[in-house]
């Protein structure tokens, strides 16, 4: 699905696609984000770095898009704060860089990750 617009000079599109990397970049640089989580739990899902299709869902409609994210975060992070901070970021980023309203941002947290501790 695309999102549509008439211009003086011609007509804008923006994709899905276009949208879910906004999201992924606006998610991955929020502090405390390790990675993000499909929900394909297959093998092929786990060896595949670059397969994140069920971290993102993107639900446009009409002229506003809802955005559902799965994140892994690093261990000592707040979560309640940390998804707000990714609810904020990944939705001014969405907003200033395509001009799609958004409606909402879900923030699914799936997992955490802790840090090798080196004992001495």
């Amino acid at each position: 699905m695309e999102r549509s617009e008439k211009m003086q000079t011609g007509t804008l599109k923006v994709s899905e696609s276009v949208i879910a990397t906004i999201v992924r970049l606006a998610t991955l640089e929020v502090d405390g984000v390790d990675s993000l989580s499909s929900s394909n739990a297959s093998i092929k899902g786990f060896l595949s770095k670059t397969n994140q299709a069920g971290a993102i869902r993107i639900r446009l409609t009409g002229d506003v898009v809802e955005i559902n994210v799965r994140v892994v975060v690093k261990y000592g992070h707040k979560v309640v704060a940390l998804a707000e901070q990714i609810q904020s970021n990944v939705k001014s980023s969405v907003q200033s860089m395509t001009g799609v309203a958004v409606a909402r941002v879900n923030v699914q947290i799936a997992g955490v990750v802790f840090e090798d501790i080196k004992k001495n």
